[in-house]
């Protein structure tokens, strides 16, 4: 199969084995589900902008205009069910919408779409940045001490892409101004970008969590200043905290497992994207190996009954509940190999 037909199949999976009953929930977010009450009790906000952007991938790919109108049903949907708006105690949660929005505003030219990412932009600079640990932007309303890359680096990214699209020079200052705190703070000597400091308000980093999202956003942020200022410092360190990556968090030629808590199996997905547009601007051949060949583990193991059931372990078959993050990840990823073949 070529790697969009598996893109094709991974985007007809995720109802296969995840669409809900209700209206409300949309999606289950296990599979199994046994007990779909009690398994979908928690709004996965963040988990759907995700699926807005891997729903606009196939969209981009195909060029069908049902992928389209699905990628604007689920953002409708995940906005009405978060009160009508995007804004949410959980800044990185808005963030990781408002890029989902900028998207659906090129793909359709709707204004309303940018409006919201905007809107996103605009409250994370009246609300979110404060001088604690030299600045940057905190998590979440409640935690405003804490500061994490899941939040600083998606917004640089947002911030030029909004710079790009309107010319306003605040924009870009901001984006500036977060990628100096965040690289300052947050990433090693070797372009390795760690996850987040002060969390436990003692002013450490955790250094414990090695994240691969983490990774690849940093690299996105790096490339949009690249293209931005044409300066070759920032393609530089996207390539080096490329090449960290794939040193440190990857064996027998696939990303290690990061954890079962659910969110964890979004991670890998959201490398997978920006790294790719990384592969994209340098057409680096072992970089785009890594992808394919990773990508054909991750379907080996995954298929079941003529679909794709992709776990939080690529290297592994799935088992036990699933959460649909992980599925995301496994769709994420295969768009990405099918935007290289």
């Amino acid at each position: 199969m070529k790697w969009s037909e598996y893109a094709n199949l991974a985007q007809q999976s995720l109802e296969k084995f995840y669409l809900a009953d209700t209206k409300e929930q949309f999606l289950n977010n296990f599979y199994p589900t046994e007990n779909p009450e009690e398994d979908n009790k928690v709004f996965n906000y963040w988990w759907l902008a995700h699926l807005v952007e891997v729903r606009l991938d196939a969209y981009l790919r195909t060029k069908k205009q049902a992928d389209l109108e699905v990628a604007e049903k689920t953002y409708l949907h995940n906005k009405n069910r978060n009160g009508g708006t995007l804004i949410h105690d959980f800044y990185d949660d808005m963030l990781w919408n408002a890029l989902a929005a900028y998207r659906l505003y090129k793909a359709t030219g709707k204004s309303i779409y940018l409006e919201d990412a905007q809107l996103v932009w605009q409250d994370l600079v009246d609300t979110g940045w404060n001088d604690i640990m030299g600045g940057g932007f905190a998590w979440r309303r409640p935690q405003m001490y804490y500061k994490n890359t899941p939040v600083n680096a998606p917004f640089i990214i947002l911030s030029c892409w909004l710079y790009n699209e309107l010319n306003e020079t605040k924009y870009l200052e901001w984006a500036m101004k977060t990628y100096e705190w965040q690289t300052k703070v947050l990433v090693r000597e070797d372009g390795f970008v760690e996850d987040g400091i002060n969390r436990l308000e003692d002013g450490t980093i955790d250094y414990e969590w090695k994240f691969t999202y983490n990774q690849g956003v940093y690299i996105g942020a790096n490339l949009e200043l690249y293209r931005i200022t044409k300066e070759a410092k920032y393609l530089d360190t996207a390539n080096k905290t490329a090449a960290i990556s794939l040193k440190e968090l990857t064996e027998d030629g696939i990303f290690k497992d990061e954890g079962n808590g659910g969110d964890e199996g979004l991670f890998k997905g959201i490398f997978y994207r920006y790294f790719t547009d990384l592969i994209e601007e340098t057409a680096n051949k072992t970089y785009r190996d890594f992808v394919l060949n990773s990508c054909q583990i991750l379907v080996e193991n995954a298929k079941l009954d003529g679909y794709l059931l992709m776990g939080m372990n690529w290297k592994e078959k799935p088992s036990g509940k699933i959460p649909y993050s992980a599925e995301l990840s496994g769709m994420i990823a295969l768009e990405m190999a099918a935007k290289l073949e």
